[in-house]
């Protein structure tokens, strides 16, 4: 099974644990690489035969109804292939072909691919579920995929759906798994990996009773055999793709982020995997009938959200006047370094040593130049324990040298409990006048906790509590060199600030008083000073996506007004940065839009009253957040990361309001 990958094209693999899984989570973000034409590979593990009845759940008769969890397995198949063949060619009824095929030696799964765009191929795997319920014995061990992954089972059988072109079930190891998806990657040479999240929040602890997860365990172990497999892949020598690890049922405890364009497309791609889009069910397997026309209802759909949300300071200006980007492609930080200052062209991406990171990268610039890297180190171990950890990294500024990734600990480490401290939230960091590097994190109790330098080094980590925290920090350092750190809960924006520059840290719970309504972020808060005791917030709306702007007063308390500058949703942090010399003050902001595109705008730092700016959109897709600097002369410059894996920018014509981006490049 050989296809050679295109250079510089997209190429997107996803591995999921169900035939819904994308549909609810990584949509409309997987409707648009399909509808740009882009070569898509998507793998389901299980069978997700659940009870076998395909009737909705909602039917006080479905206890009748036979159990057959062949055909309800060929129903959801058949609807995704439904959902995927509306979203390719428009068409349900596309043709599909089938056939089984041998990923490594003895392991077989089931290949479809649609006959007039053969670039989108589906995989079946079939894992099923082994316990009384399902059939077995009551006297066989149970597995699920969870018992597999963590060594608790050795094999674990699959199901045939009831018209697969496989001839024989097979029982699997967890050896079995990953070896067949490190083939499918070195297949598919992916520029973008997709799965769902390896460590998600938990929903309720209980000394007692542990933790009870916020995700389905399915999704969970899945998210980990896609890590174990890039591993295998990035090991051998394979492309290092760019990582997406998408938020399941935990959507439901945060604001929704889809617009109701957005939101009502991916429902409508649900009815279509659902047979509840009104079309007339010919065939004795038209979809998965167990959900209806109640997808809706499930509020984990309402959102489409990454579990390590990629902030807006990536891209920052050396002490050699040269722009440079920062990332993490496949589980390394990569650095992307403009070939001369102000010279508008990056060279290729340097791999930075070390690996194991996930996919968030905090950027802290230092008053040397240098930059401290910030991030998150998984490493798995025996029996499905897995460490993470928060670490650090410095590069000099000038020659690019690095020192290795320095552990930070974990801020529940107290606890010696692995499963608590994998739940630590993604990284900021900032470096105040001093010198001193402080990361702040959110933690097991969904707060916060810090760790800074200090003259006498390296302090432990302190709780500064806050409440439902959001996992999208970010900080400031104010002009007078005290500290801000912002966050949004499930309520609301609040900050972190020193009252005194070196100082402790206060917390004030609400900056919004007057218009509840309108400040429910559904993203993180991007703070820009634009005066010297005020600042200005960008946030996402709940429910539409559209960027908010809230403002500060000189006394320090916050305006009940909020400014909406955008019509169009879409998702992920707003970048921002001020453009400030003699001549102008201007504010350049770049955002995802609902099409998953950049967006720019230019306003007046303090012109408040012009409408919504204009906003410039390029036709790039691109994932992740943009990020805006300013280069050696003065001149915005917005990146973004591609689909194709690449950093593609643009640069200001002219330092000026109102003036344009010139022609978007990639490197």
């Amino acid at each position: 099974m050989t296809q050679p990958a295109e250079a510089n094209a997209t190429s997107l693999f996803q591995v999921f644990a169900h035939a819904d899984d994308d549909l609810y989570f990584a949509n409309p973000d997987l409707c648009r690489v399909l509808a740009a034409g882009h070569r898509v590979t998507s793998v389901y593990l299980t069978a997700g035969e659940a009870d076998g009845r395909n009737v909705d759940t909602r039917d006080p008769l479905r206890g009748q109804a036979p159990v057959d969890y062949a055909g309800y397995m060929e129903a959801r198949q058949s609807g995704l292939r439904a959902a995927y063949a509306t979203m390719v060619l428009g068409s349900r009824d596309a043709v599909w072909v089938r056939e089984p095929v041998e990923l490594v030696p003895g392991v077989a799964a089931e290949r479809c691919y649609l006959a007039d765009a053969p670039h989108v191929q589906l995989f079946f795997l079939g894992l099923r579920m082994v316990d009384p319920a399902h059939g077995f014995p009551a006297e066989q061990p149970q597995v699920r995929l969870t018992g597999l992954w963590d060594g608790r089972a050795a094999r674990q059988p699959t199901l045939l759906a009831a018209e697969s072109p496989l001839h024989q079930a097979q029982a699997l190891s967890r050896e079995d798994v990953i070896g067949a998806l490190a083939q499918l990657l070195s297949y598919a040479q992916p520029t973008l990996l997709w799965t769902m999240d390896p460590d998600p929040l938990h929903e309720a602890y209980d000394e007692n009773r542990g933790i009870t997860s916020s995700d389905h365990a399915d999704h969970t172990a899945t998210a980990q055999f896609a890590r174990e497999a890039l591993r295998m892949h990035l090991r051998a020598g394979g492309r290092p793709p760019l990582t997406e690890h998408f938020t399941g049922y935990g959507n439901k405890s945060w604001p929704s982020n889809l617009s109701e364009r957005s939101h009502t497309l991916k429902k409508s791609l649900i009815d279509v995997y659902a047979g509840a889009d009104g079309h007339a069910c010919a065939h004795r397997y038209c979809g998965d009938l167990q959900l209806g026309d109640g997808s809706d209802i499930r509020h984990y759909g309402w959102s489409t959200r990454s579990r390590y949300p990629q902030d807006t300071r990536w891209l920052h200006r050396q002490t050699d006047g040269r722009l440079a980007a920062y990332a993490v492609l496949g589980d390394q930080a990569a650095v992307w370094t403009e070939t001369e200052a102000g010279s508008g062209r990056f060279g290729e991406p340097v791999l930075l040593p070390g690996g194991d990171l996930l996919p968030c990268l905090a950027v802290a610039p230092d008053r040397t130049g240098g930059v401290h890297l910030v991030a998150l180190r998984r490493l798995p171990g025996a029996e499905g324990r897995v460490d993470v950890e928060v670490v650090r990294m410095w590069r000099q500024g000038r020659t690019g040298s690095v020192l290795p990734w320095e552990s930070m600990g974990n801020p529940d480490a107290a606890t010696r409990d692995w499963r608590r401290c994998r739940e630590v939230g993604v990284p900021t960091a900032v470096v105040d006048p001093a010198g001193h590097l402080h990361v702040f994190v959110r933690n097991f109790a969904v707060g916060v906790s810090m760790r800074r330098e200090t003259p006498e080094g390296l302090a432990g980590w302190e709780v500064l509590g806050g409440r439902g925290m959001q996992d999208t920090l970010t900080t400031l350092v104010r002009s007078t060199g005290r500290i801000d750190m912002y966050a949004a809960n499930r309520t609301c924006g609040v900050r972190w600030r020193q009252e005194a520059v070196y100082g402790p840290f206060k917390l004030e719970d609400q900056l919004v008083t007057g218009v509840p309504e309108s400040w429910r972020p559904a993203s993180g808060l991007t703070p820009v000073q634009i005066g010297r005791s005020r600042v200005a917030l960008f946030y996402r709306e709940e429910d539409s996506g559209a960027v908010m702007c809230h403002r500060q007063r000189p006394n320090g308390t916050w305006e009940q007004r909020v400014d909406r500058l955008s019509d169009d949703g879409g998702t992920g942090a707003i970048a921002a940065t001020r453009l400030h010399t003699p001549d102008h003050d201007l504010l350049v902001l770049a955002r995802r839009d609902e099409h998953s595109r950049p967006a720019v705008a230019t306003l007046a730092t303090d012109d408040r009253d012009t409408g919504r700016p204009e906003w410039e959109r390029h036709a790039i897709q691109m994932v992740g957040a943009p990020s805006v600097a300013a280069d050696v002369h003065g001149r915005a410059v917005v990146a973004v990361l591609g689909t194709d894996g690449r950093l593609h920018w643009a640069r200001q014509d002219i330092s000026e309001r109102g003036t344009r981006f010139g022609p978007w490049q990639a490197g």
